[in-house]
């Protein structure tokens, strides 16, 4: 029986925040990335590389909605989450980076070792959205505990002020003290939308490393 979801729940991304099970021209199914590029151009990658991860989604998939097929993520503890019509649901944990080739590169979600903080952020833009409060020094997410009724949930009350503001303060220095919707993939590299110019940018922000982050959800 699929278990709901009880953690952060990626609500109200875009269409390149997530994967897909779609199937292939042979009607085989594969893992889908809508990557988007620098140049504002977009492209449909696929690999067919994960016939495990493709059958834990599936599994929910056709038992919720009777079909196989759709979207999914993978958050920063590799916990596989899956939306339906109805609610999101926990498919297993998968440790397997997922990685494309596209133009003799292979694109993935871990920052290479040239790329600094402030970089344009090159990867797949799947993460798990988390927001950088205004001052530099939480983060924050918000679950619906009931209908019509949220509750924000604090890195500060699960770790301590002192050390959501230390990795508040290192992904201000690019984000700003602003504020605003960072996300986190499955290798655990922050980035986020930066406006520069009047147009939006993603950006590195650079890995979680060592420190304090949010509990694992229990599932």
């Amino acid at each position: 029986m699929a278990l709901p979801y009880p953690g952060n729940l990626p609500r109200n991304v875009n269409h390149d925040a997530k994967y897909s099970v779609v199937h292939d021209s042979d009607g085989d199914m594969r893992v889908r990335l809508l990557y988007t590029l620098s140049e504002g151009e977009r492209a449909l990658l696929s690999t067919d590389k994960h016939p495990k991860l493709v059958a834990m989604v599936n599994e929910v998939k056709d038992e919720i909605h009777g079909a196989p097929g759709g979207a999914f993520y993978i958050n920063e503890y590799r916990q596989v989450i899956v939306p339906t019509n109805t609610a999101y649901f926990f498919a297993g944990t998968y440790e397997t980076l997922l990685e494309f080739e596209f133009e003799g590169k292979v694109i993935g979600p871990k920052a290479s070792s040239t790329v600094t903080p402030g970089d344009t952020w090159i990867g797949p833009h799947v993460g798990i959205p988390y927001t950088l409060a205004a001052g530099g020094r939480d983060f924050y997410y918000e679950v619906e505990t009931r209908p019509s009724v949220t509750k924000r949930v604090t890195l500060s009350a699960a770790v301590g002020a002192p050390a959501a503001a230390a990795l508040a303060r290192r992904l201000a220095e690019v984000k700003g003290s602003q504020g605003g919707r960072v996300y986190i993939n499955e290798a655990r590299e922050f980035f986020a939308p930066i406006e520069v110019g009047g147009a939006w940018q993603q950006r590195y922000l650079g890995p979680l490393g060592k420190d304090a982050w949010f509990p694992q959800p229990s599932v």
